[in-house]
């Protein structure tokens, strides 16, 4: 294949349209992930910690918060904030663990409308089994 003259540098004008798209694709992969994981620990964070007020609801010392942040290891490092109704707890009644964070961008280029982006898990289970 012959080379002409004329298109010497036409490979690294290409490359200077293509790789901005690209990073910002991979980017968005990347913030994707951590919002679908820190969500999924979120929900995983709320069960355990109703699972943990519905079965020692009777119990003086429970501490709900500590129960639901140990399931979820993901979320160490982040400002999670645990409510709940355990204090409400009886037989045949109803536990709701809320976990919420406010999730800031992992890059900072996103922060344009999408981040800070606030994430809710709420876990909900019968007192008393």
């Amino acid at each position: 294949m012959k080379r002409y003259r004329n298109e010497k540098g036409a490979v690294a004008i290409e490359l200077a349209f293509v790789l901005p798209v690209l990073l910002l694709i991979l980017i968005g992969i990347l913030e994707f992930g951590r919002v679908m994981n820190v969500q999924v620990s979120l929900t995983q964070a709320a069960r355990e910690g109703a699972r943990h007020a519905a079965i020692h609801y009777d119990d003086g010392t429970m501490n709900v918060r500590a129960a639901a942040l140990a399931a979820a290891p993901a979320l160490a490092g982040l400002p999670v904030t645990v409510t709940s109704n355990a204090a409400a707890c009886a037989p045949n009644r109803n536990v709701t663990v809320t976990t919420r964070v406010v999730l800031p961008s992992m890059s900072g280029f996103l922060d344009v409308g999408l981040f800070p982006m606030n994430l809710d898990g709420i876990g909900v289970m019968r007192c008393g089994g």
